[in-house]
């Protein structure tokens, strides 16, 4: 219900009270007496309604004016048009304004404010005795009672007040009404058989009610839902009595012919179901596919051809058509037989029933489609045998040769594309049964058939191809010139035809299998003179057939055999310069052609380019390797003339392409030991690396690749590829280990050095551990490596590869004894100093605290390491470091007095057992803070001996803050004037 046409009403009767100037509360009865009206003239007075922007008033309000104006009529009738007439004018002057909701809540408002009024409503029925009265007012709850959920409705109530109103008037329209709104309020309520019971009272107590047409109908429905198809048959045939303009004449139709057919009354069904199809044909809303009609007419087809397939199928069909009359919907009968037969899966019913259609009607311009609805079914059913013959029959029928074709050109367009689909099935039928025999007399057949569809117009998008399987079988029948011709017409006149260059490669083979029956002489010279002015026109016309290229053999071994030497090397070059190329053995023989008489010539470019391309294939391996020494001869010779030109750029460049061309030629080494002196002559390192390198694979054992390596690592290094030079270096190394240890040793380490500059940590590591391992001695150059180690391990993160180096300097500084030098001693005190440096950082870390016993051990544990390798850096005595362990060893006792005095104190101590225990501490440290002092004092009296770094001068700016009564001194400078007076 909408909630505007209830406020709009509500809001409408307010305003109808409000005209007159009555009191506020009271009945409409006492306003009226107050205005001078009394209730006869309210019922004779129209009520007018004006649209009109309204105070705002409650719900309630509204429906005690509803419920007022209710009250105003004493004819119910009369009553209720009231109400309807007021909601409906009220309706258009409802505004969302004076509803101060949005939209959101409409549909609760709604249920709410029809709830409050049914409920209202509900109260006055059980409150009046007025039987008409009770009747308007459940009418009135009626039309509320849909927008209300079912435990909200009061079904009880409408039913004991119906069977009350029957109970107490004869009026037969009254009890009509009553029994059919008592069958609706038992229905609602889900009592269907006491809802039939009522309509079955109604149609029989007041069989020509204004309800009695619709109550039938009902009950029809009723009883066909629960199977009591007897009875709903004439529950429907009652319906469809009363005249077929009444609203249920089409689906009473409808349901009583499926009466008839669920009691197995086809015939009797049929007489239904047709007069709903002719009732139905013609009407404009069968064009709309998804209105009623158009479903309903149908569906009646389909049951119309289930009754039919229960009776004697496309028999019955025909017979009735022939006793009843044609329909313009008779092809859709058979049609829609035909539908049931395949949905049950009987496929030869089925045609059979598609089939009696063209024997009803063989010249109907539909007969066409019907046979091939036919074909179908056979081949859906997987019966080949039956769909041959009815494809023939089909070709027979509508075919070029047939009346049909000839008394129907303006449909031939709509089945010619199925009439030349079946004549080509019957082609390619007969074409296999053919190609199975192999005997080539059988190939007529098929010859037959495609011939026909050939002749049929128009002609088709696949015409071309049908022709090429016509020219096919000719030739499969040994009719050699038919075939040929059909060949070059496939070939020369279908322009679009994809494989038209098969066709005419087929007329070659013709040609030659005409040539190779001997003919005579005469005979012989004008099928070959056919034979090549096909070819030609063939190599025009699809030069990029795959084919071609044997035809050019062909036709080069026909000009060398005419003797035309120069055409036949025309034709080797047509065929070698195909693309995409030929095969192999046939570009062989096209360069093997081309280049032979090209080195014959002298022409040793054009000859060089041609055995290079007939080398790419496969041959004997004697030819090969004549024809391989052969084309490195040619660019040997090219090089020789160039450089006897002076081209010395250019003919290096060629000796190099012998190796190229010919890697295992006999001149190849020649032509390459040429190439990099002439590159070598000219100043062209970067030239001559490849080549040098190139030469030292191939020929390992020949004495001058011993040369080539101290010659590659300076052109190398020339170059900027140092790791290139390091490998070179490395060579060196291991070729003179034995000869030459001392050229070997450089070489390895100059090695290591080219791999530094390459910036390649890894190889550089590499290098150098090899280094170590082949040369333990001399001192000096085992610590430079062992420190490159240390430092490229630093650099890619090895901290652990680090630490074993920095203790390898050591020990090679101690395995050195007096023979090592000043360098030795640096590198070994560096790696002792940077080895003692994380137990001095681990000494500063430990903090003192409680117990204090526990974490002085822990530090003090640590300081011993620490002063240990600071002790053992002094002892090399390199003054840089020196001074340094000397620094690190006054600091540490500096720290540990520090640390004591400011360690952390024991709990619970009272003031003065704090003081004791503070100046504890302050006597075990000052014995370490004075240590520290003279370790200081020692450090800083080395500037005596002309050293002074960073690290004495850290000692000074330790002792100013240990004694800075005699450190902590700075000089004060005044101005002076420098002036005699």
């Amino acid at each position: 219900m909408n909630r505007f046409r209830l406020h709009g009403l509500a809001a409408a009767i307010i305003a109808l009270g409000g005209c007159a100037s009555s009191p506020q509360n009271g009945t409409l009865e006492q306003q009226a007496r107050f205005g001078g009206t009394t209730l006869a003239d309210l019922e004779n007075t129209d009520i007018i309604i004006e649209e009109q922007q309204l105070e705002s008033a409650s719900t309630q309000d509204a429906l005690n004016s509803y419920r007022q104006a209710a009250e105003l009529f004493d004819d119910p009738e009369r009553r209720a048009k009231t109400l309807r007439r007021m909601a409906d004018l009220a309706l258009s002057s409802a505004t969302e304004q004076e509803m101060g909701i949005d939209d959101a809540d409409n549909e609760r408002l709604e249920q709410r404010v029809d709830k409050v009024v049914y409920d209202n409503t509900m109260e006055q029925v059980n409150t009046t005795a007025d039987t008409e009265r009770k009747l308007a007012l459940l009418d009135l709850a009626g039309t509320m009672a849909p927008s209300l959920g079912d435990q909200d409705v009061d079904y009880n109530t409408a039913i004991s007040l119906y069977q009350e109103l029957l109970d107490s008037t004869d009026d037969p329209d009254q009890r009509a009404e009553a029994y059919y709104l008592l069958s609706k309020a038992y229905a609602m309520d889900g009592n269907l058989e006491q809802a039939r019971a009522s309509l079955d009272s109604l149609v029989e107590q007041y069989p020509n009610s204004e309800w009695a047409l619709e109550s039938q109908f009902r009950r029809g429905e009723m009883l066909f839902s629960d199977g009591d198809y007897d009875y709903a048959e004439k529950a429907y045939a009652d319906v469809i009595k009363r005249g077929a303009n009444n609203e249920f004449y089409n689906q009473a139709l409808y349901k009583h012919g499926w009466s008839h057919y669920k009691l197995g009354d086809y015939e009797l069904a049929q007489g239904s179901f047709f007069t709903l199809l002719d009732n139905l044909n013609g009407s404009s809303e069968l064009n709309d596919d998804t209105s009623m009609e158009n479903k309903l007419f149908a569906d009646t087809q389909r049951v119309v051809s289930l009754a039919f397939s229960n009776l004697d199928g496309p028999q019955s069909v025909k017979k009735w058509f022939v006793r009843n009359g044609n329909r313009d919907y008779e092809p859709d009968i058979y049609r829609s037989l035909g539908q049931v037969y395949l949905s049950q899966e009987r496929f030869r019913d089925a045609a059979e029933a598609f089939d009696m259609f063209v024997q009803v009607y063989p010249d109907s311009t539909l007969a066409p489609e019907f046979s091939s609805l036919q074909i179908d079914a056979y081949q859906k059913g997987g019966f080949p045998t039956l769909v041959l013959p009815a494809k023939e029959k089909f070709i027979q029928h509508y075919g070029i040769n047939s009346d049909y074709w000839g008394r129907h050109p303006d449909i031939r367009e709509e089945y010619v594309s199925l009439l030349k689909g079946h004549i080509l099935d019957l082609a390619e039928y007969h074409h296999v049964l053919a190609q199975k025999s192999g005997k080539p007399a059988d190939y007529r057949d098929p010859a037959r058939w495609y011939q026909e569809y050939l002749d049929t117009p128009p002609a088709s998008e696949d015409q071309a191809k049908v022709n090429h399987r016509y020219a096919e079988v000719l030739y499969a029948a040994e009719d050699y010139p038919a075939a040929i011709s059909e060949f070059e017409r496939t070939a020369y006149q279908y322009q679009d035809y994809e494989q038209g260059g098969d066709a005419a490669f087929n007329a070659l083979v013709a040609y030659q299998q005409i040539l190779d029956n001997n003919p005579d002489a005469e005979q012989e010279s004008a099928w070959r003179a056919k034979k090549i002015a096909s070819a030609q026109q063939y190599g025009q016309r699809f030069p990029a057939h795959p084919e071609v290229p044997n035809v050019l053999h062909d036709t080069a071994e026909d000009q060398l055999a005419l003797g035309d030497v120069e055409g036949a090397v025309k034709t080797a070059g047509l065929l070698v310069n195909r693309q995409p190329p030929p095969s192999a053995e046939l570009m062989r023989y096209g360069w093997a052609t081309i280049a032979n008489g090209e080195f014959d010539l002298g022409r040793f470019k054009v000859a060089e380019m041609a055995y290079g391309k007939l080398l790419e294939m496969q041959m004997p391996t004697e030819q090969r390797t004549e024809y391989r020494e052969k084309l490195a001869i040619s660019i040997y010779r090219q090089a020789e003339q160039q450089q006897e030109q002076g081209n010395l750029d250019m003919a290096a460049a060629t000796f190099l392409r012998v190796g190229q061309a010919v890697p295992e030629a006999a001149v190849r080494k020649n032509a390459e030991f040429d190439a990099a002196t002439l590159f070598i002559n000219q100043g062209r390192s970067a030239d001559a690396i490849p080549v040098l390198e190139a030469f030292r694979q191939r020929y390992p054992n020949d004495p001058l690749t011993d040369t080539i390596p101290d010659k590659l690592a300076i052109a190398y290094e020339k170059q900027g590829n140092y790791t290139a030079a390091a490998g070179e270096l490395q060579l060196i190394a291991a070729n003179y280990k034995g000869d030459d240890p001392e050229l070997s040793r450089q070489a390895l380490w100059k090695a290591a050095e080219m791999q530094d500059r390459a910036e390649q940590p890894q190889a550089s590591i590499a290098l150098y551990q090899q280094y170590l391992r082949e040369w333990p001695q001399p001192y000096d150059f085992r610590s430079e490596a062992q420190f490159r180690l240390v430092e490229l391990n630093r650099k890619t993160g090895d901290s652990e590869r680090e630490r074993y180096w920095l203790q390898q300097l050591v020990t090679s500084y101690r395995e050195a004894g007096g023979d090592a030098n000043d360098r030795v001693a640096w590198l070994a005190a560096y790696a002792s100093f940077t080895l003692a440096e994380p137990n001095f950082e681990e000494f500063k870390r430990i903090a003192l605290t409680q117990p204090l016993k526990t974490s002085l051990a822990a530090k003090t544990a640590v300081m011993k390491k620490a002063l240990a390798d600071y002790q053992a850096v002094a002892n090399i005595g390199v003054a840089e470091y020196a001074t340094a362990a000397n620094y690190k060893i006054g600091e540490m006792y500096r720290v540990l007095a520090r640390d004591l005095i400011a360690s952390e104190r024991p709990n619970g101590l009272d003031e003065l057992e704090l003081e004791e225990y503070t100046m504890l501490l302050e006597d075990k440290a000052f014995p370490y803070e004075d240590q520290a002092i003279d370790i200081l004092i020692a450090n800083t009296n080395l500037v005596t001996d002309d050293i002074y770094d960073q690290w004495v001068k850290k000692s000074f700016g330790a002792l100013a803050e240990l004694i800075p009564g005699r450190y902590a001194k700075f000089e004060q400078v005044e101005s002076y004037v420098d002036i005699i007076y």
